[in-house]
């Protein structure tokens, strides 16, 4: 029975689906966030800008939070397919990304105890290239502002997932 409800919920759904993005609509978003590799949180912001009528490019940057020593700033573009469900001009969109990003890492002075004696490691620091893929949802408040919620995989060599929570605005 619950099968049948959630199969009945998004055919009603799916009537109202288009892929709409109106070619050349920018928007500006800032965002909070966790990486799950490093258990860390950030701040970033992200920038879209519609290129085709259901296609945009979303280049992002997120700094974050020293933990243990280790600071980060990923560089990222993506790409998003944007899926509107509306009804009567309201509704939310949701969009699968993928695009390519870079992580780096900044290690701060540490003291480490090796065979007994303690050693200083010096700063140091690792940029690593990722293949991105993920997905995101949006929530239009007002005609021009927007909660997102996002979430990406980004296969490096210290894969990762950045889940990101957002406030945008449309110009």
């Amino acid at each position: 029975m619950k099968k049948l409800i959630l199969l009945a919920m998004v055919a009603i759904a799916s009537v109202g689906m288009n892929a709409q993005t109106v070619k050349g609509e920018g928007s500006l978003m800032g965002n909070i966030g966790y990486q799950t590799n490093y258990e860390r949180f950030g701040l970033g912001v992200q920038g879209r800008y519609a290129i085709a009528n259901n296609l945009r490019i979303a280049p992002d940057v997120t700094f974050y939070f020293p933990k243990d020593k280790v600071t980060g700033l990923d560089v990222n573009v993506n790409f998003h397919y944007v899926f509107n469900f509306k009804k009567d001009g309201q509704g939310f969109s949701v969009y699968p990304l993928a695009g390519i990003g870079m992580q780096n890492n900044f290690y701060g002075k540490e003291s480490v105890e090796i065979d007994g004696k303690e050693v200083e490691i010096d700063r140091s620091n690792s940029t690593k290239f990722a293949f991105n893929v993920g997905g995101g949802i949006t929530l239009p408040i007002t005609e021009r502002s927007y909660l997102n919620a996002e979430a990406k995989f980004m296969f490096a060599k210290d894969d990762n997932v950045s889940i990101m929570l957002g406030y945008g605005y449309r110009f």
